[in-house]
């Protein structure tokens, strides 16, 4: 089948429009014209896989990752970097009017940086003492020996990690959870998750905008190096000049918690990983902040069962987002702000549209590119309490 892709969708894929209906095709560009074998038929859709390229868009790049074939982690390393941007907010807007129900119209401020070497955080998988990837949409293991996402600090442990794989304590890893300041930490587990190894001879400390934070590879942080100061100013900004009372949902190791805690009255951080509140302790001692409180708990369950009535809500959660129950809870706390701080627009769009509908106006959205030449989209909002609820 000859088509032309008309436009990128999130999760990658490029759509065409056919005869035939509706042709999704994986490593698509948009304005490519292509040859494509279907295969895969749905009842509404199909999805093809290119044969060749009849007439390239002017917006593809020859990839340089050397893994963009074999593991495919940089989904879109064939698109030029400042179109992938473009591409990303048309998603946004898309997205939002799809699921959101919500017209955003105005302008989409970006923060981005380098698109190579920004990772300083990441889950490698093992198979036969190789350290490597799964491949895209797949779970067939594909090793690495470097990567063009990846910091020199981490692509240096993948080279070093394979020595450390042939001790008797390592047989049955699965997984490396790694992080590097530098130096390099890493975690060695089982398919249980049970660690078997460490790697490294202790956490690494890295300062953002005069904080500092310790690492710890078993406990979520933000992964891009680039963008960890423009982030940060821009979440405690939008939690207005007087945070008063701030719960922070889904906390992590406190990297909002913290500079949150220097400009509220008291700070309260939720999260369900024990390693990530225990870390986030240690990072508020480390920058003298007495202010700030941090709970283990099932976020969903703390709203159930929590009687705080904070100022500002913020929320970074998982991609899965926080879920209905939970926006409607975070609704119902009546705070004057919830800053949202999302992985996918999707679960974004949905919530957001949960707390449109109770009285809340999104403000301000931002789009924070984490992780260039993927489909991943970070977005930034303020939602902001209208007169009825003030």
């Amino acid at each position: 089948m000859r088509l032309t892709i008309e436009k990128l969708v999130y999760g990658g894929d490029g759509l065409a429009r056919t005869e035939q209906g509706v042709v999704f095709v994986h490593r698509a560009a948009p304005g490519d014209v292509l040859d494509v074998e279907i295969a895969e038929r749905k009842s509404d859709y199909a999805i093809g896989r290119i044969r060749s390229i009849l007439e390239p868009s002017q917006d593809r790049q020859t990839p340089s990752c050397p893994n963009y074939d074999a593991a495919g982690c940089c989904h879109w390393q064939h698109i030029q970097y400042p179109r992938q941007l473009e591409i990303k907010q048309e998603i946004v807007r898309e997205t939002l009017r799809r699921i959101g129900r919500m017209s955003w119209d105005r302008p989409i401020p970006i923060i981005s940086g380098p698109d190579r070497r920004y990772r300083f955080r990441a889950r490698f998988h093992v198979r036969r003492g190789e350290v490597g990837f799964l491949q895209e949409r797949s779970h067939t293991f594909a090793p690495i020996r470097s990567c063009d996402a990846l910091t020199e600090s981490l692509n240096q442990f993948v080279s070093e990690a394979p020595a450390f794989l042939r001790e008797a304590k390592m047989a049955g890893a699965e997984e490396i959870h790694a992080v590097s300041g530098p130096p390099t930490a890493a975690t060695f587990t089982s398919a249980s998750g049970r660690i078997l190894g460490r790697f490294g001879s202790g956490n690494p400390h890295i300062m953002v905008n005069g904080f500092t934070y310790e690492l710890n590879p078993d406990a979520f942080f933000q992964s891009n190096q680039f963008l960890l100061g423009d982030f940060m100013n821009e979440v405690v900004a939008l939690a207005g000049p007087e945070p008063g009372h701030t719960l922070d949902l889904f906390c992590g190791s406190g990297f909002f918690s913290i500079p949150m805690a220097r400009r509220a009255v008291e700070v309260i951080g939720v999260d369900s990983n024990a390693a990530g509140i225990r870390q986030a302790r240690i990072n508020a001692k480390l920058n003298d902040v007495r202010n700030a409180e941090f709970f283990s708990k099932d976020v969903e369950g703390a709203l159930r069962s929590s009687d705080l009535q904070p100022t500002v809500v913020l929320l970074n959660p998982p991609r899965t987002g926080c879920g209905r129950q939970a926006a409607e809870r975070i609704a119902d706390l009546g705070a004057r702000r919830i800053v949202y701080a999302s992985c996918n627009p999707s679960t974004f769009a949905r919530e957001a549209e949960i707390f449109v509908r109770r009285g809340y106006a999104c403000e301000t959205l931002i789009m924070v590119d984490q992780f260039p030449n993927t489909y991943h989209i970070e977005l930034v909002a303020a939602f902001i309490a209208g007169p009825a609820r003030s």
